[in-house]
């Protein structure tokens, strides 16, 4: 099940909010906390697409690989996330994006799960998931600007 992250209103349609976030040569430009991206299967981005990125999470640079997992275009995206040490304690990471039509935008969603071999106190989970949620509300931001420029251009 997927927690909440967050979610940000664009004012574009959901197949344009969806294409944008899809299109990979896209995501350099628009977020400056990440690095460098690497496409680890050919286009068209969809279901099975692969790549593997570096970005800067809480001031350190961060690696990981993401395939997707879920594709109902253009309302859903839904990816698998693997990080080493993630994969060393034995847990998994899925995100996913969620684009629904509301009023003359799109609503874009963000939510997490986060599976370890035991349950996490919730003290411990509140510190995985506030950074988590940090992020994705400074991403869905940085998105919403890229999309909107781009229409005004």
């Amino acid at each position: 099940m997927y927690r909440y992250l967050a979610s940000v209103w664009v004012a574009a349609p959901a197949a344009e909010a969806f294409g944008f976030y899809c299109t990979p040569e896209n995501w350099q430009p628009a977020l400056p906390a990440l690095v460098g991206v690497e496409m680890l299967s050919d286009p068209p981005f969809g279901l099975g697409t692969r790549w593997r990125q570096r970005r800067r999470f809480l001031w350190m640079e961060q690696e990981s690989e993401a395939e997707v997992v879920g594709w109902e275009p253009p309302q859903t995206l839904e990816c698998r996330v693997r990080m080493p040490k993630l994969d060393q304690a034995g847990g998994t990471l899925a995100v996913g994006h969620y684009f629904k039509e509301e009023g003359a935008g799109t609503r874009w969603i963000v939510g997490a799960s986060l599976a370890m071999p035991q349950a996490m106190p919730r003290a411990v989970e509140w510190t995985v998931y506030a950074p988590m949620r940090w992020s994705a509300r400074r991403d869905l931001a940085a998105f919403k600007r890229a999309i909107e420029r781009a229409r005004k251009a």
